[in-house]
């Protein structure tokens, strides 16, 4: 190995020891240099940096970012980095490419290569391929083709009549009417909008406007219904037999509107010990239609891999918030998905057929094609004009840090502000309120030894934490309230499992069918008298011994992160400790959590701050579909 490249790798594990590159990043740039031998500094350097993005959920890393990243490095690294790459002209390289041109290691993917450039972004060539793949699946969308419906063959005036028998607000505009119309004309379409906006509701109705179109030319359409994880499975599930209730059709269209959503991984056939997939491109799945709802959970590698497996017939509606928090993996699809110049704005084509269709008038025309696939409810039917979980939502959303103190401070009936700091407050003044929200569930565990019941309980109430880790994190609280079981006899401190005790699953296990997310309770068979811990999927609660469960924690607490998909009674926020991972995005799904009552228990002056920061994620797909 030459000097400059022993002196770069000297630099990588001093970086890596202040924790800001990880030991693959560094390993990564080692095997680079055993292949290519020639590689000069500035390459490994650059390698180990869009390595290390990935574990920050940014798919690729913006050369034009190069010179501030290293930057957040302390001053005496930044100054040795500066030393060694002094010769190669490393922060002007950045901007201008000039040290990737003519590199083994960086090409323009159109050859198979460790490293792709594209428009100014470094990517791992796997995660270049991801990002193509998605935006190439979806971009043909906007383009008639002979074998699906577009703007231009459907009959406004028809689907008018259709549309008046499923939506009959007074409203203008109708925003449910006009999503139910925008994916009834494209074979790939987005709904989204924040909690309470009637997403599920709209879905039913469309799903049932598409089986009557099918059933008008005798077909007996193919509907498949998926979400990230088994509470969102369920919860789609839930949300969809509750909606079908409340329409009168005919029972021949009601009966093909499908209640049973899957998870993404039983849905495309996960395969055991292995990231393929039984359904892609090769087998691609029998659906007509494909509905994925909290898209938002969705990464860049699962969105390559849901694209792959569909047929060129099959249409595809996502469903999700886009102001919620991204993936916990790399990428920000439904975020790059929507990231439209201007809210309900269309093609003249489209906005003349939404005008007849649902009366729907746009005062601007937009230049961009992908926006036509684009639905935004906007209207809140959950939060009331005195909903404090709304109002708070709001200003969240809008960035407005002094708006969201005021209204948490505010006379709302939903809102409960208890304040503390991580250095003032002990783990009493933490735990007491936590347990007053566990009350009731707390009393019937001992008790109840039916698991639906159980889960019913258990899902009133819900501890969300900013983190894992420290006095308000996700392990520090789980580990207080099973000390303060064992002193309750609750709990056998030498037993980790106990009647009551919740768990979610963290790593998937195909052969069971249990995934990342899913939550059980635990308590005795009646039949077999075994202790087993409950899930419920699809609407069927089963049991599970212990010993046969993948990797799973205690879940009376959980990340906002892994919150996502679900729905709470009560949520209880904790937020003490300031990191740039706490955002506006974390503090608004944080909030929308809750269905009728939100406690924030922490430092409003760390809330205050990120409330006007806004989660930001290198990638291409927008520059690609929104071209």
């Amino acid at each position: 190995m030459k000097v400059a490249q022993q002196q770069l790798f000297v630099l990588l594990d001093k970086v890596q020891k202040q924790q800001m590159l990880r030991s693959i990043d560094v390993k990564f740039a080692q095997w680079l240099v055993r292949q290519l031998p020639d590689s000069n500094p500035y390459q490994l350097l650059l390698s180990a940096l869009v390595s290390y993005q990935l574990a920050d959920g940014h798919v690729c890393l913006n050369m034009k970012n190069v010179a501030d990243t290293i930057g957040h490095w302390p001053a005496q690294l930044v100054s040795e980095a500066d030393e060694i790459l002094s010769n190669q002209g490393w922060a002007e390289a950045a901007v201008d490419g000039k040290l990737i041109a003519d590199v083994q290691m960086l090409a323009s993917g159109t050859e198979l290569s460790p490293l792709v450039i594209d428009n100014n972004r470094l990517y791992l060539y796997r995660y270049w391929q991801y990002e193509c793949k998605v935006a190439a699946k979806l971009m043909p969308a906007v383009v008639p083709q002979s074998n699906q419906q577009d703007v231009k063959a459907l009959d406004p005036v028809h689907l008018k009549s259709q549309l008046d028998g499923y939506f009959s607000s007074a409203e203008q505009p109708d925003w449910q009417r006009v999503a139910a119309a925008i994916t009834t004309a494209h074979r790939f379409s987005v709904i989204s909008g924040g909690p309470g906006t009637g997403k599920t509701t709209t879905v039913t109705k469309l799903l049932a406007i598409y089986i009557e179109s099918q059933l008008s030319l005798g077909r007996r359409p193919i509907i498949q219904l998926a979400a990230p994880t088994g509470k969102a499975a369920a919860r789609l599930s839930e949300s969809i037999a509750a909606a079908k209730v409340k329409l009168d059709i005919p029972e021949q269209v009601l009966a093909l509107i499908p209640e049973q959503g899957k998870t993404i991984h039983r849905l495309l056939g996960a395969r055991a010990k292995s990231n393929q997939f039984i359904h892609n491109a090769d087998n691609p799945l029998l659906a007509d239609l494909l509905v994925i709802d909290e898209a938002s959970m969705i990464d860049l590698p699962m969105m390559a891999n849901i694209v792959a497996a569909l047929s060129e017939q099959t249409r595809l509606i996502l469903i999700g918030d886009r102001d919620q928090l991204a993936s916990v993996e790399a990428g920000s699809v439904l975020g790059d998905i929507c990231a439209v110049p201007k809210m309900a704005s269309y093609s003249q084509q489209q906005a003349d057929y939404l005008a007849i269709s649902c009366g729907f008038q746009q005062s601007e025309v937009s230049k961009y094609p992908f926006a036509d696939q684009l639905a935004f409810l906007q209207k809140s039917y959950r939060f009331s004009a005195t909903s404090g979980i709304g109002a708070l939502a709001k200003a969240c959303n809008e960035g407005d840090s002094r708006q969201s103190v005021a209204v948490l401070q505010g006379d709302y009936a939903d809102l409960q502000v208890i304040q503390a700091t991580a250095d003032t407050v002990n783990d009493q003044q933490i735990l007491a309120p936590i347990l007053k929200g566990y009350q009731q569930y707390i009393s019937q565990m001992g008790k109840l030894n039916d698991p639906k019941q159980l889960l019913t309980l258990f899902n009133q109430f819900q501890v969300l934490c900013a983190m894992r880790v420290g006095s308000f994190g996700v392990e520090r609280i789980n580990q207080q309230i099973e000390e303060h079981f064992q002193r309750t006899t609750i709990k056998d401190a030498d037993n980790r499992w106990y009647v009551g005790r919740p768990i979610m699953i963290t790593r998937n296990d195909n052969p069971m069918q249990l995934y990342n997310g899913d939550i059980g309770v635990t308590c005795y068979d009646e039949e077999s008298g075994q202790l087993k811990v409950w899930f419920e999927q699809g609407g069927v609660i089963r049991g599970v011994l212990p010993s046969r469960l993948p990797q799973h924690e205690t879940v009376f607490a959980m990340t906002v992160h892994k919150s996502q998909g679900s729905e709470f009674d009560h949520v209880m926020f904790l937020l003490a400790q300031n990191a740039r991972v706490v955002n506006k995005e974390l503090i608004y799904t944080a909030i929308t959590r809750a269905k009728n009552n939100f406690t924030f228990f922490g430092n409003l002056q760390i809330l205050k701050q990120a409330v006007t920061r806004s989660t930001l994620r290198s990638s291409g797909l927008a520059d690609k579909i929104w071209c």
